[in-house]
């Protein structure tokens, strides 16, 4: 891969974890500080974090994760944000504190002059129907609402809960249904037109499927989680019309890697 060509990166399910000393936590500020900055954008596609129940609490535990991103944006890195199952009630404090922008799901954008389609993914496992009620409720603005004007410690106390929960309902799930549904995929592809590049996550089984419908090629990049190693998908611009689109691994970057 050329770091020093025109790129932007796309990452998603970093579940970074309250203590900062943990493996994640170290590979993404790893990551930050070595290989975000050669990038002309990075757009992250939900679960940035493992949880996040408001900002009073959030900004004060991840300051670290926070101090490094507002450094990459005022130096002039276009970072994005949308938000994925874990991480929906970040608000304006910080928005304001990162630099970050928020962005709304699903996303149509253009890279070097390729139409791309952005999203966190759980939308379209709709064979999970059990979770897509509970989402529907989760993300209602009155439950938001309703939530983020507990106490901390009550928050604190649901927010671990419902972790819980997650882990053991996820384990008790087949692998198909907690995956993407294809018939979904294609009506997102129906509805965008112009479109024949997805990108997502959620599912943390980091992939490129490729299929054809009437001569017509279309792909879906599915990114990986960090444990602490991810694959993350990288545009590169060659110039000329040449677009490479590609899966590249993050691992522990040594700086003189990217000077």
């Amino acid at each position: 891969m050329n770091h020093n060509l025109p790129h932007t990166l796309f990452i998603a399910d970093i579940h970074l974890q309250p203590d900062d000393s943990h493996a994640i936590n170290q590979s993404f500020h790893n990551f930050l500080t070595y290989q975000a900055p050669k990038a002309d954008s990075l757009y992250i596609l939900g679960d940035l974090f493992e949880i996040w129940i408001g900002d009073d609490i959030g900004i004060p535990i991840f300051q670290k994760t926070i101090h490094i991103l507002k450094k990459l944006t005022i130096n002039g890195l276009n970072i994005y944000l949308l938000y994925g199952n874990r991480d929906f009630l970040m608000r304006c404090d910080f928005y304001e504190a990162t630099g970050i922008n928020l962005i709304t799901e699903p996303k149509k954008i253009n890279v070097y002059g390729l139409d791309i389609l952005i999203m966190h993914g759980d939308s379209l496992c709709t064979d999970d129907v059990a979770y897509q009620r509970m989402r529907k409720v989760l993300r209602h603005p009155i439950t938001n609402w309703l939530f983020l004007r507990l106490p901390q410690k009550k928050r604190l106390k649901i927010g671990e809960t419902m972790r819980n929960k997650s882990k053991k309902y996820s384990s008790n799930k087949s692998e198909n249904i907690m995956d993407v549904n294809q018939t979904a995929v294609k009506k997102l592809f129906k509805d965008h037109p112009n479109c024949q590049h997805l990108i997502h996550g959620h599912t943390h089984r980091p992939a490129h499927h490729i299929w054809q419908n009437n001569k017509q090629e279309y792909h879906r990049w599915v990114l990986g989680d960090w444990r602490p190693e991810a694959l993350i998908l990288q545009v590169t611009n060659f110039g000329k019309n040449n677009i490479k689109t590609e899966l590249i691994e993050v691992g522990d970057f040594a700086k003189e890697d990217f000077d």
